[in-house]
């Protein structure tokens, strides 16, 4: 198995603050929000074998993150997938078709702009359960105003049923956390996807239009887990994250 973070954003909510650092760089305290998802990868290795672990960066901030690299030096392949503006970007579909390459393998895919407190080891084993099916991480929110400008997911026995992105009205309390597995015979929707021209930037339009294709599971994930989209957010992340640094 392989694990792609997806860090290729301009974080244009968050400016002036990702003007000149990437979202993924941003400060918890004493660790960055990388930090905290790799740190949640490396317990992973302890229980699951990864053949290996890529980020994807647009072209602006690629050196930050080989820079942040150098600093940790850890084992990752940063990839910059060319964009050099919010309004060229690739779009999370076509940067994890970018970032997964010829590499059929299965993939454990992570956006750089969630943080959780859980381990991850449970969600891949239920996702090897249920093979060759993919899996979406799902989260209960409580906060109604939080969960319109998410992904809403209805899900039945398991299964999911609809995503629908920043619906007008909450029609579930279960969100889509940008935590996915796609295992390796799933991986032919994705290029059928970016083959129909569909929308490349919201990965939740792709799942909404992958259940119709396969069957999709949900793992309820339990704990605490924020979308750091806004400053908002990032400022709730920055007081209960920076007490577990």
């Amino acid at each position: 198995m392989r694990v792609l973070i997806l860090a290729a954003g301009y974080g244009t909510r968050l400016y002036p603050l990702t003007l000149h650092t990437p979202k993924a760089l941003l400060s918890l305290g004493e660790k960055t929000i990388l930090d905290i998802i790799i740190e949640k990868i490396e317990e992973l290795k302890e229980k699951i074998k990864i053949e290996e672990v890529v980020l994807v960066s647009n072209h602006k901030f690629y050196k930050k993150f080989v820079e942040w690299r150098e600093k940790v030096n850890k084992e990752i392949v940063i990839l910059d997938d060319g964009s050099t503006s919010a309004e060229k970007r690739r779009g999370a579909i076509g940067d994890i078709k970018f970032g997964m390459g010829k590499k059929r393998d299965d993939w454990l895919v992570i956006g750089s702009d969630n943080i959780f407190d859980w381990k991850l080891n449970r969600f891949v084993n239920f996702s090897l359960k249920k093979y060759p099916y993919p899996v979406i991480g799902l989260y209960k929110m409580k906060d109604e105003k939080k969960i319109t400008q998410l992904g809403i997911v209805k899900v039945k026995k398991g299964i999911v049923e609809e995503l629908i992105e920043k619906p007008k009205e909450a029609f579930s309390d279960m969100i889509a956390t940008c935590i996915y597995f796609f295992p390796k015979e799933s991986l032919r929707f994705v290029d059928e996807y970016i083959k129909e021209k569909k929308d490349l930037d919201v990965i939740g339009n792709y799942i909404q239009w992958l259940i119709k294709k396969t069957k999709v599971y949900g793992y309820l994930f339990k704990g605490t887990w924020i979308d750091i989209g806004t400053k908002e957010s990032l400022k709730e992340a920055k007081e209960i994250f920076s007490y577990a640094n």
